[in-house]
């Protein structure tokens, strides 16, 4: 019998220095999977795009901020992670020939963005950041701020590799002094120089005024939340490993639950499993608390809620269930049963043309009609690249009149609203909107894992 005051076995030791070439397999509706292999390219959906962008009359998008880089590059910045000042562009056009176009600086280029180059055919446009605004000339290759090649050796496979990318987005497009002469010559190409320009950064902003002063600048959030909740086919990909890796992690983690145990030994272990299985923990939430400084001792008969998220290659995972350690008093088994029920009628009742307030309002009848007495929220929103990536600061429709649509991932938050009923509960799955209803990206499985 093991130590009350022991947690977990050997769970986390076992294969923790094995490396992602020897990650367990990740059970799927389908059948089992691996870690799946890089992706490279752009992610966004743009088909989504174009509407979206036709609907508020937006002829480019421009966008510095990491994760919209990403998701229209697929190029995964270290810079604005480091918390700089996005220098690094992406530019997202409605014209097929050139849908995206990369702005950098020239050294950024070279030591950072070229060996994901390699696997784009974007056309990339680069420049001097330390030349100031006044030059107008292109520069050559010489003229680059790049590493000099000391001869002592040959060039290793990498330092190849950078230059061959320098090179060849040197024989595309000439390098420019500055970020302004690179934002003009891609609205010249584009042709949206007198036209209607998102950004997403304020200093972009003034960046893009000076570049096409006959252009209308305005704030790229609006549109950008309404792209991101419907997923390209690569981003559903990404999605489906990532909501099952991270429901696994959570289970794996749960099912070591142990009385006598502090809580942060359970967000510590979902964070290990999360990582074997090549994700990155976000947060888990532990008995309605968030705070990772939080101490508390589990017991014997407690019920407890645990919402975890973890991410896939920026692409996240959303899982939540309630954890029964030993017998927990009948009024929590009562609710962690309806809330599972209820979520089965409502999970079988998701489509297209719901509204986000409607989906709520179908999840609180059905727990009604099963004859609860205890409120559950229900509460939507839309998961990817954000655990809630339909969040913006402009425009309409509101959070609440958000609409399903194929290819959007969607969450309902499901926890008891309500103290006193001596403990915690919570239960969320992954579902994929489809034509006609939608799929869980995830195993259901159990509704409560009991240990």
């Amino acid at each position: 019998m093991p130590s009350r005051r022991r947690l977990f076995g050997s769970l986390a030791s076992a294969g923790a220095a094995a490396g992602l070439a020897a990650l367990p397999q990740v059970t799927h509706a389908a059948g089992e999977t691996r870690l799946p292999p890089p992706v490279f390219g752009p992610l966004m959906n743009f088909e989504q795009a174009d509407r979206v962008m036709a609907e508020l009359e937006v002829d480019a998008l421009v966008l510095g901020q990491g994760v919209n880089v990403y998701h229209a590059s697929g190029l995964d910045l270290t810079a604005t992670k480091m918390g700089r000042t996005p220098i690094v562009l992406a530019v997202v056009s409605r014209r097929p020939e050139q849908r995206v176009s990369i702005i950098a600086p020239a050294f950024l280029f070279y030591y950072t963005v070229a060996l994901d180059a390699r696997h784009s055919d974007y056309p990339n446009y680069l420049y001097d950041a330390s030349v100031g605004e006044e030059p107008e000339a292109d520069l050559s290759l010489d003229e680059l701020p790049l590493y000099p090649n000391l001869q002592q050796s040959p060039l290793d496979t990498v330092e190849r590799e950078r230059l061959a990318a320098v090179e060849r987005a040197l024989k595309d497009k000439p390098a420019n002094p500055n970020v302004r002469q690179s934002l003009k010559k891609v609205f010249d190409d584009l042709g949206v120089a007198g036209g209607r320009i998102a950004c997403d950064w304020p200093t972009i902003r003034r960046a893009v005024a000076k570049a096409a002063p006959k252009a209308s600048v305005v704030d790229a959030d609006d549109a950008l939340r309404r792209i991101r909740p419907v997923k390209s086919a690569v981003e559903l990909g990404l999605m489906r490993y990532a909501a099952q890796a991270n429901a696994d992690a959570s289970l794996e983690a749960a099912r070591a639950v142990r009385a006598g145990a502090d809580v942060r030994e359970l967000r510590a272990e979902y964070f290990a499993a999360a990582a074997r299985r090549g994700m990155q923990g976000v947060f888990m939430v532990i008995d309605r608390v968030s705070s990772p400084t939080y101490q508390a001792t589990l017991r014997d008969g407690q019920c407890l809620s645990i919402d975890c998220v973890s991410h896939y290659m920026g692409y996240h995972g959303d899982f939540a269930r309630a954890i029964h350690i030993g017998e927990p008093p009948r009024s929590m088994r009562r609710v962690s049963e309806l809330t599972g029920r209820s979520w089965d009628i409502l999970r079988e009742q998701l489509k297209p043309g719901l509204s986000f307030s409607r989906v709520r309002a179908m999840g609180k009848k059905a727990l009604k009609s099963l004859g609860a007495d205890f409120p559950i929220s229900f509460t939507p929103h839309s998961v990817g690249l954000y655990h809630s990536d339909h969040v913006g600061n402009l425009g309409l429709p509101r959070r609440n009149d958000m609409v399903l649509e194929p290819n959007m991932v969607l969450s309902v938050d499901c926890p008891l609203g309500a103290t006193g009923m001596g403990g915690s509960s919570h239960l969320e799955d992954l579902m994929l909107i489809t034509s006609e209803g939608a799929e869980p990206l995830n195993d259901i499985g159990s509704k409560v894992v009991t240990v």
